[in-house]
């Protein structure tokens, strides 16, 4: 029995330190260690509220480099088996129950559908480069060339929706070919539907959050609402067929303006 017990450890020992990136695979190195990471969460390696391995610390451990890490790493942020704190680190998070059930309409055809006229205004776009915040959601370096558009949608000429949209220049030859002259450019007809939103640049996917927050004084004058008028938050990250971000968007949604809705099938009622 003991021997057997012994045969078994081994084997498992083994199959643990099997656990390694296979750079000559079809699977994309993000995803092997991702894959890696969930099992060892799964098998109860990594426990709830554990801190995990620094980015440093897996890319050392893998061969691989910070940019597989990292989209590894907010994958699993995204599907909820992770969660970070500034300024500390990644942790494991509490298993829980994801069920997603919502989708964002177009806007122009949700509009359009209600009988309502609507608009886009293009407030301002220019080339900036990206913060820390936008490195971390695009995946991408620090300082690395970001177009920033900011937006406002209208409907019969009332806002209801103000954005912040952030492309990654190289993915973005429409408005990589104008040379920084947007507005002159806005007679090309795929450079304006890219500025109104009429074009979903390389996005394949999206993932979306939606939380409640209050409308500030520099977002009020262009939603003509109060200062702490109930509002949206919705931040979603847009993705190509090889799972790289290529787009977050970040918008403030009018509260009077807007409700969500799902339906939801087979609900188990109280016994």
């Amino acid at each position: 029995m003991l021997l057997q017990k012994e045969g078994t450890k081994m084997m498992e020992e083994k199959e643990f330190n099997s656990m390694v990136i296979d750079k000559k695979s079809p699977v994309a190195a993000y995803k092997q260690l991702k894959d890696i990471i969930y099992r060892k969460i799964k098998d109860g390696e990594f426990r709830p509220h554990e801190m995990m391995p620094s980015e440093a610390e897996l890319c050392k451990q893998y061969n691989i480099s910070r940019t597989t890490v990292r989209l590894a790493l907010r994958k699993l942020i995204d599907d909820g088996l992770l969660y970070t704190i500034k300024g500390k680190g990644t942790f494991v998070a509490e298993p829980k129950i994801d069920q997603i059930m919502i989708k964002i309409p177009d806007f122009y055809e949700d509009m359009a559908e209600r009988g309502l006229k609507p608009d886009v205004k293009v407030l301002d776009i220019k080339i900036i480069e990206a913060s820390q915040l936008i490195s971390e959601k695009l995946m991408i370096p620090l300082n690395e060339k970001v177009f920033r558009i900011k937006r406002l949608f209208l409907a019969d000429n009332k806002p209801y929706i103000l954005e912040k949209k952030f492309i990654v220049c190289r993915d973005c030859r429409i408005l990589s070919s104008c040379s920084g002259n947007f507005s002159y450019n806005l007679e090309n007809n795929e450079v304006f539907d890219v500025l109104a939103g009429k074009c979903h640049i390389c996005r394949e996917y999206a993932d979306v959050s939606i939380e409640a927050t209050t409308i500030r004084p520099h977002e009020s004058k262009y939603l003509n609402v109060p200062v702490g008028s109930v509002a949206f938050y919705v931040d979603m990250v847009a993705y190509k067929k090889d799972d790289t971000p290529c787009g977050w968007i970040a918008s403030v949604m009018r509260g009077d303006l807007y409700r969500f809705r799902t339906r939801v099938f087979n609900y188990p009622l109280a016994k």
